[in-house]
């Protein structure tokens, strides 16, 4: 099943009773990547009651890390609503960071769960979502006079060429969006274009 990824990252403020909920929504690859973003947001925030997180990577039907954090509210009242409302959204590769500053008035489990919810609703309002789109590599050789023909062609389906290995011949490594692959490999067959690695 296809899900959404972030573009870029967004912050947005809601308030509830006096308190700030600010959220970093925002693409995420790995867990390392995440930790990076939720060190800065501490330091940009330090005087903060608490920074609760949710981050899903992978397809969230079936994801590769799936995590939240309550960081010292009642346990299941902050990270969890927000991994809920991730998963629900079909949001994949993505990081979400509730920042709160604690208004002098007690929200109660119930409150504080539509609180870190909505924030992360509010947030996800604002986002860029566009759908993920599975890359594949493909390994590709040909002559010399080729190789700018076939950079040309990658280019056109949204491709990219690397790791470019000169020898008798051009071996170049081919990442493209699965969906154009089909129509690319039948246009490089027909002009002659060894593939290596389908």
């Amino acid at each position: 099943m296809s899900y959404q990824i972030p573009c870029s990252p967004v912050v947005a403020e809601t308030e509830e009773k006096k308190s700030r909920f600010i959220c970093w929504l925002g693409p995420v690859q790995d867990k390392a990547a995440f930790q990076q973003q939720l060190d800065a947001v501490r330091a940009q925030y330090p005087d903060a009651t608490h920074h609760c997180t949710a981050v899903v990577i992978g397809n969230p039907s079936n994801p590769e890390v799936m995590q939240a954090d309550d960081d010292g509210e009642p346990g299941g009242s902050a990270g969890r609503p927000m991994l809920e409302l991730l998963l629900k959204q079909r949001v994949g590769n993505v990081g979400a960071i509730v920042t709160r500053y604690f208004g002098g008035t007690k929200l109660g489990v119930g409150g504080l769960m539509r609180a870190y919810r909505g924030a992360v609703g509010a947030a996800l309002q604002q986002a860029d979502l566009k759908p993920f789109v599975p890359l594949l590599q493909v390994q590709v050789t040909c002559d010399f006079a080729q190789e700018s023909r076939l950079r040309f062609l990658a280019g056109q389906h949204q491709g990219t060429c690397s790791d470019a290995d000169y020898s008798e011949k051009v071996s170049m490594q081919l990442k493209l969006p699965q969906n154009h692959w089909p129509a690319l490999k039948e246009q490089l067959i027909a002009e002659g274009f060894k593939i290596l690695t389908d």
